[in-house]
């Protein structure tokens, strides 16, 4: 039931976005952020990667807020995730900013301390998780980002001004997905060869 009610939100982003006419966007007129809500019956998920900043000595910082609600477990679950990350530059911070923030939960649940898990996202996606609150939304925050992806997705094809550097975002959130172990075979918009596995395996 949960998974369908999961599904059901998915269908509802691409919906709405392909609802949108097609229309050209210059990149600078599209700010840098990725902002996700959805709400449908008992199920309700927020994902929020803020505009990166450029910080004085070089590269870009960023704060992460994911939030899910699931009243079909007993007891019903809500949660939040907070995080910082920095990275070189802002196409990077913001898609491998939440395979970052997996990668650190995925490694801290394996008995890593947050330097050598960070250390290890930052190998993996590029991003530095310099700071993050509440480890119990794993689950959650990977549904999330499976989302993100269809969601830009979506937004290639009513957003074709702004294509290659969505198309930049999608590649690094997917890479940093498959690199965090959550493999992932989601439509590919921008006409690379997908690396076909199935949706939630685990290593």
């Amino acid at each position: 039931m949960t998974k369908g009610y999961w599904k059901a939100v998915a269908v509802c982003v691409v919906g709405s976005l392909l609802a949108l006419p097609p229309r050209g966007v210059l990149a600078a007129q599209l700010p840098l952020v990725i902002d996700l809500s959805f709400s449908i019956g008992p199920i309700a998920a927020h994902l929020d990667i803020t505009n990166p900043v450029m910080q004085p000595g070089g590269g870009f910082k960023s704060t992460l807020h994911a939030h899910a609600r699931d009243d079909t477990q007993t007891p019903p679950f809500n949660g939040d995730l907070v995080a910082t990350g920095q990275a070189g530059d802002a196409d990077t911070l913001l898609g491998g900013f939440l395979p970052a923030a997996l990668i650190v939960l995925k490694d801290m649940a394996a008995g890593l301390t947050f330097p050598q898990a960070a250390a290890d996202a930052q190998a993996k996606t590029g991003v530095t998780v310099t700071f993050l609150n509440d480890p119990g939304l794993t689950e959650y925050a990977l549904i999330l980002a499976l989302i993100a992806i269809i969601a830009i997705a979506a937004l290639t094809l009513v957003r074709p001004g702004f294509s290659a550097r969505l198309c930049t975002i999608h590649d690094n959130l997917k890479a940093g997905l498959v690199a965090a172990g959550f493999s992932v075979n989601p439509p590919d918009p921008c006409g690379r060869q997908n690396t076909t596995i199935p949706t939630g395996a685990r290593q």
